[in-house]
């Protein structure tokens, strides 16, 4: 079986050291190597583009053991423009005679027309092709094409609201299914055909949680260990986000706590005269911070939603606070005592931990015994979770009938290289 992988709106990462600061970058990878390496019988294609081609045969190894990922991008320098690029993964996929079951895709920011020459502008007043941003065209345009003109079977993967496939009006091919981290449904509203722009096609599309802010665990090894030890009292990880966290970021935290350190992008109007805002730091630097702090808080960044944020918390041995807003349907399991409703409240329950040692770590112990699993670190729930989406009579392979391929060895070329 050949399986399609993507995502949508940016290269996936691969190398960690290429991950951003301002964080999800991790999630593709994660899910990719969750995927392919519980399902040594199937191939994976990236459709989508990547820093792949630029592992090394023993970077690829320790990724992707059984050997069945291809890019189909690799050796590709197209920058992003021309119908050749835009038609690229129709192409490949046609004379390559590859007929992929579905394809998953992890979704990211895409903007409102992704395929330049093709979608009118709105205005009445304007006339002409509506514009198509540089890096649209150089992540997303091949995929709308795709999309559009081969009507593909594919899994839609949000991890964040803001970004599902109804940001664009030019996307006309919706998913066979959506899978995130709340029950809910969202409305596309699309153009009907490049020919006819006028009129629109309504798409109600159900997204169901599927526990995919998991996928943060497969970049780690799963321990019971934890450092209890700490310094730090106090700390958060949030980045402002679109609409603004900053008021509920007050009310919760800053009016209450004048030596909290804040790591996040946020815009300077609320940074430049407040130095408990510390900016953004790359996620291994962050881990290194995390492993010295007892207690955070988290806000949601859209009211009700589940973020990775929790297991990035717990994992690191850091008991998160949550907003009242955040997790409303209650998927994490996280205990009534750490979902305050004020800030008041929030601020007892930590001096009471804080004051006595045993509190603390029965807490702290408690709480990674009731969300970390071991199936979240080596990819098996994730993989059931997409792969009973598309196939609910999956049964996932026996790892033991298949062999890894054998360990490349490093020249000298490479390692001084």
């Amino acid at each position: 079986m050949d399986i399609g992988f993507c995502k949508v709106g940016k290269s996936i990462k691969f190398k960690r050291k290429n991950y951003s600061p301002v964080g999800g970058d991790n999630e593709a990878s994660c899910v990719l190597r969750a995927l392919a390496n519980n399902n040594p019988d199937k191939t994976f294609y990236i459709v989508g583009r990547s820093d792949y081609n630029t592992l090394d045969a023993k970077e690829k190894y320790e990724l992707f053991p059984y050997d069945n990922v291809i890019d189909i991008w690799e050796g590709r320098t197209a920058k992003g423009n021309g119908e050749a690029h835009y038609t690229y993964i129709v192409d490949y996929l046609k004379n390559n005679n590859i007929n992929l079951a579905t394809t998953v895709m992890m979704m990211g920011q895409i903007g409102n027309v992704t395929i330049p020459n093709k979608i009118e502008k709105i205005r009445e007043t304007e006339s002409g092709w509506a514009a198509v941003i540089d890096m649209t065209r150089g992540y997303t345009t091949p995929i709308s094409v795709w999309l559009n003109e081969c009507r593909p079977h594919y899994i839609e993967i949000t991890n964040d609201p803001r970004y599902v496939m109804n940001q664009s009006r030019d996307m006309m091919h919706m998913p066979a299914i959506s899978l995130g981290q709340y029950y809910y449904t969202y409305t596309a509203n699309t153009i009907k055909s490049y020919a006819d722009q006028k009129n629109r096609v309504i798409h109600n599309v159900d997204s169901i949680y599927a526990g995919m802010e998991t996928a943060f665990c497969i970049d780690y090894d799963y321990t019971k260990d934890v450092n209890f030890d700490r310094n730090v009292d106090f700390m958060v990880v949030l980045n402002e986000g679109k609409p603004s966290r900053y008021k509920m970021l007050k009310e919760w935290v800053l009016d209450h706590n004048d030596n909290v350190e804040i790591y996040g992008k946020w815009d300077e109007v609320y940074t430049e005269n407040d130095s408990r805002f510390k900016g953004s730091i790359h996620i291994s630097d962050l881990q290194q911070k995390l492993n010295n702090v007892k207690f955070t808080f988290i806000i949601p960044i859209k009211e009700g939603w589940v973020t990775s944020k929790y297991i990035e918390m717990i994992h690191a041995g850091v008991i998160p606070f949550l907003h009242p807003t955040y997790d409303d349907q209650n998927h994490t399991g996280i205990p009534d005592f750490l979902r305050p409703k004020t800030p008041q409240e929030m601020a007892e329950r930590i001096k009471m931990l804080s004051e006595s040692q045993s509190k603390y770590e029965t807490v702290l112990r408690g709480l990674r015994n009731l969300i970390l699993k071991p199936e979240f670190y080596d990819g098996t729930y994730i993989n059931n979770q997409i792969m009973t989406a598309f196939d609910k009579n999956y049964i996932a392979p026996d790892l033991n009938n298949f062999q890894k391929q054998d360990e490349p060895t490093v020249g000298l070329e490479e390692f001084f290289g």
